[in-house]
């Protein structure tokens, strides 16, 4: 009888630190989206401030160009004042639509990271969920097993009828 209260006290020790690694494992993948998720994040803000760095250092191109065209066309002299002003207005436009497309592009990957953090998130919390069902799912078939195997003493077998019944 006492090797049976061992192996029982085995099987109870093996499926407790089966549940407690599983809460173990659950916990770290949990964490594990929630690194990703900051990583994508992190990943947004440094992709917008490389899109105003873009969009800076194309203003700083334009200006430079308007001074340079402006300067090209006061020594040129017989250029009429209305053709400097158009071309000068046309080099404008073109500098504020490739600002926009920065900007807009700036914002789809901004969307394209946040659905990504929220994803990696809701996947590791989901997993981790995942994985603690399984371990309680684990947990419990054990307990039964284990529950399918206690030795049952004489005393309590005479005492019940058919039943199951005291």
């Amino acid at each position: 009888m006492s090797i049976e209260l061992i192996t029982l006290g085995l099987g109870l020790f093996s499926a407790s630190s089966q549940k407690s690694a599983s809460d173990k494992a659950a916990k770290e993948r949990a964490e594990v989206g929630k690194l990703e998720a900051q990583q994508y994040v992190a990943d947004m803000f440094l992709g917008r401030a490389q899109a105003i760095d873009a969009g800076t250092r194309r203003l700083e191109e334009a200006e430079y160009a308007r001074s340079q065209n402006v300067a090209m066309f006061s020594a040129m002299e017989t250029t009429g004042e209305n053709v400097v002003r158009a071309y000068l207005e046309r080099n404008a436009r073109m500098a504020r639509e490739d600002i926009g497309g920065i900007a807009r592009m700036s914002g789809i990957e901004q969307a394209k990271k946040r659905t990504e953090a929220t994803v990696a998130y809701t996947y590791g919390q989901n997993a981790a969920a995942g994985i603690r069902a399984q371990g309680n799912a684990n947990f419990l078939t054990n307990l039964y097993s284990l529950s399918q195997n206690i030795p049952t003493t004489p005393k309590l077998s005479s005492r019940l009828d058919t039943k199951g019944q005291i």
